[in-house]
């Protein structure tokens, strides 16, 4: 298998996050664009996170994000303003459908404690909380036994630990970073889901939004909210009083934009591109649709066909690990298509 989602925030509220399918919760939540608030490089577009206030506030991906998963990876670069004295809370959770969970819960002293199937396993070293922490939970409720590991700036904090369990997929995936409550915030600014155990999940990776910056080939009759480029209206942050729209949409319609390369998007050369995630919402018809990733060839990577609301804002996603046509893998000088596609009407 391989990187399944990656998600670098925007200057989007919770309200916008609530209409993108994340599930915000507790208080607590500030946006910020902060320097020393986001994790970043060299080179970097403006990026955002949320600050973590210690109101007991989290953050729940989208459901779809972990639906039939079984195993993998959930990763997330961390960072607080203080070092200690946290309220204890899980800061990455993984929990089945059976309402199990495994996380890793930090602790008033600044350590992660590990949980299998909600049990106790093991408590790591204090961490510095001071510098950004990459920290990646390893899941697997695969089989019974379940496992469970941490892993802090790619190396492993504990041991892989087991706890008698059934075999479950996941049920939702949540985030929080460390905090005080009151006294102190914790910060995250980007997540990335691996699904399968065996993938390099622990590595630390940057993921930066990437807009679109002209329009490509459409299908059907598109037609924009505002202007006449697509692109301008579908890119972020997500709006949804901006849009463009398909009148009497037909089975394979589709609006495509095109992204300049990716060394000019990111600001920086890549050494490597482990993935290009596709994140699209809608709504206003009964049809069904899908997300879809192109190189500017003939090969594309399609995500799930998801049945799309008439009255809310469904969300659908697609992951290309590689570049659809050559199969190679992304460097700084592809472009990438974003596509919406009607599947069925």
């Amino acid at each position: 298998m391989a990187l399944r989602w990656s998600w670098s925030f925007n200057n989007e509220s919770t309200a916008d996050l609530t209409a993108m399918a994340w599930t915000p919760s507790g208080g607590g939540l500030t946006l910020t664009s902060d320097a020393d608030k986001v994790y970043s490089y060299t080179g970097s577009p403006t990026r955002y996170g949320w600050i973590f206030d210690g109101a007991f506030g989290s953050l729940t991906l989208p459901a779809s994000v972990g639906a039939g998963v079984t195993n993998g990876w959930l990763a997330a670069p961390i960072k607080a303003a203080v070092a200690s004295g946290f309220n204890t809370d899980p800061i990455l959770r993984v929990t089945g459908t059976s309402g199990a969970h495994i996380d890793a819960r930090v602790t008033s002293s600044g350590a992660l404690s590990l949980y299998v199937s909600s049990v106790f396993k093991e408590t790591t070293a204090a961490i510095d909380w001071l510098s950004w922490r990459y920290v990646a939970l390893r899941f697997d409720f695969s089989a019974d036994p379940w496992t469970g590991q941490v892993w802090v700036d790619g190396v492993a904090a504990t041991s892989l630990a087991t706890e008698a369990d059934a075999a479950d997929t996941v049920g939702d995936l949540r985030i929080q970073a460390p905090a005080r409550f009151g006294t102190s915030d914790g910060y995250i600014s980007q997540v990335v889901v691996w699904d399968s155990v065996s993938d390099s999940g622990e590595a630390a990776q940057y993921v930066t939004r990437v807009d679109a910056t002209a329009d490509g080939t459409n299908v059907g009759t598109w037609t924009p909210s505002v202007g006449s480029d697509d692109f301008a209206v579908v890119g972020s942050p997500f709006e949804a009083a901006t849009y463009t729209e398909e009148a009497a949409p037909s089975a394979l319609d589709r609006v495509e934009v095109v992204t300049s390369t990716l060394s000019t998007a990111l600001g920086v050369t890549p050494s490597s591109v482990a993935a290009v995630t596709a994140h699209t919402y809608s709504e206003g018809q009964a049809i069904t649709a899908r997300a879809v990733v192109g190189d500017g060839g003939a090969g594309e990577t399609s995500g799930t066909t998801t049945a799309i609301s008439a009255t809310t804002t469904t969300y659908a996603y697609a992951t290309a690990t590689a570049a659809p046509t050559s199969a190679a893998a992304w460097t700084g000088t592809d472009a990438v298509d974003l596509v919406y596609e009607v599947v069925t009407v």
